[in-house]
């Protein structure tokens, strides 16, 4: 096929399909454990990506030029193509998830007054993205986050304080500070793949005699969350109620 002997192909294939993920694992791995910063490894998984998608075409290629032949070759080939395509499956998960939400990255259950984060800018970096509201972002939220609001529980915000910090902490979020009489809560959650770092801030306020809840959700950095920090807050919700 083209010249290229399906021997070649297998091995090749093959080769790139084992290469990928151990570029990705351990570029994720050296992040995790605070050797480099998140770039290098994002560029790693985007490396690994295109590895595998070369894996993949060459492992189809092996496939359909060794039909009916070797199935020594057609056993390398598929294996080659099933390992591709467990790599490739997070990385096309998140560019899918990329193209459905708005490329930003703090979100609030009010626009009008957010939550402030008073104790979590200390344990952040300059190069962090800013925990300032934006105008652009509130608006985009606003636009497409049409059903996230508030959650109201009954009882005053003293009666519900301990119930939140138990649902953040449920949450395997870090809890930074918190302030009973205040009725405020910080806390930084912890993304299970990449281990990005998001800061929440937690508002409880008393309501028509009830509590309202407002959550604020930021990532630390990138441009687009990917839909994590709406998400993140409806599951706080969840888990609260």
């Amino acid at each position: 096929m083209l010249g290229i002997s399906v021997t070649t192909l297998t091995t090749w294939a093959l080769r790139l399909a084992i290469a990928a993920p151990v570029i990705a694992i351990t570029l994720l791995a050296l992040f995790r454990f605070g050797v480099m910063d998140f770039r290098l490894p994002l560029l790693g998984v985007a490396v690994a990506s295109l590895l595998a998608i070369i894996a993949l075409l060459l492992g189809a290629m092996a496939l359909i030029g060794g039909f009916g032949g070797d199935g020594g070759h057609t056993q390398k080939a598929v294996i080659a193509v099933v390992l591709a395509l467990v790599v490739l499956y997070a990385p096309l998960s998140t560019l899918r998830k990329g193209a459905n939400v708005p490329p930003i990255h703090d979100i609030s259950t009010d626009l009008d007054t957010p939550p402030v984060f008073t104790a979590v800018p200390a344990t952040r970096v300059a190069s962090d993205n800013s925990l300032d509201i934006n105008a652009d972002v509130q608006a985009q939220q606003k636009a497409f986050y049409t059903e996230l609001a508030p959650l109201r529980l009954a009882g005053s915000p003293s009666d519900n304080f301990a119930k939140a910090v138990a649902a953040a902490e449920a949450m395997g979020w870090d809890i930074v500070a918190q302030d009973a009489s205040a009725g405020t809560l910080e806390a930084t959650a912890t993304t299970a793949m990449f281990g990005f770092k998001d800061d929440v801030s937690i508002r409880l306020t008393s309501d028509a005699g009830a509590t309202k809840v407002d959550v604020r959700s930021a990532s630390r950095v990138g441009l687009s969350d990917l839909g994590a920090n709406a998400a993140r807050i409806e599951a706080y919700f969840a888990a609260l109620k």
